[in-house]
């Protein structure tokens, strides 16, 4: 795989034009699991990182309201790792319950890939903010529509799923169940801002 900057641009695009295809070219590298995790953990500091850029350039109002909840950034890069593997392991056993036949490391390597896209995503929102601020609210809800968007092709071809629609709506009731179980566990540890 081509870890160049354009040569990983090209593949974000591609995916987001089809997650299918793309979830298929991940899963062709047959990224070994432990990578996988290694991936998954640099992401999720990657993401931590950007997400304090991002409130560090946001006005005061922005940073006094997400001020308690990010305020120890160790804190932040766990929970946001653990979501990640939380979710890895939903994705993984909750399509194998389906009649899914996806493996766990491909799973962990999608879930890896996933999180680049949307670092990528959050970066043209940030800049977006910059260059053309009316614009960035747009840009915003479009970054959860192609994480939907994403995440649902890629647990259907991860596997084997024939109905988009289907997978869909499996994944929106696997993330409200996920949702509401992290906060009930995470609510004593971050506090009600942070949740």
């Amino acid at each position: 795989m081509d870890l160049t900057l354009p040569a990983l641009l090209i593949r974000v695009r591609d995916s987001l034009a089809d997650p299918r295809a793309g979830a298929r070219g991940i899963m062709a590298l047959q990224v070994p699991g432990l990578v996988g995790w290694v991936a998954v953990t640099l992401m999720a500091v990657a993401s931590t990182l950007f997400a304090y850029l991002t409130l560090f350039l946001s006005p005061p109002d922005t940073r006094a309201f997400f001020g308690e909840a990010m305020a120890i950034p160790l804190r932040t890069a766990f929970l946001q790792l653990f979501v990640w593997v939380v979710g890895t392991f939903a994705i993984y056993r909750l399509g194998r319950a389906r009649g899914g036949q996806g493996t766990l490391d491909d799973a962990i390597a999608l879930v890896a890939w996933l999180q680049f896209v949307m670092l990528v995503l959050q970066v043209v929102v940030l800049l977006a903010q910059f260059l053309v601020p009316p614009l960035a609210g747009f840009l915003a809800l479009g970054e959860i529509a192609a994480f939907l968007w994403l995440l649902t092709g890629f647990t259907a071809e991860l596997h084997g799923f024939r109905s988009m629609p289907a997978t869909f709506v499996g994944v929106l009731l696997g993330m409200l169940a996920m949702l509401l179980a992290l906060a009930m566990l995470l609510a004593p540890f971050v506090g009600p801002m942070g949740a």
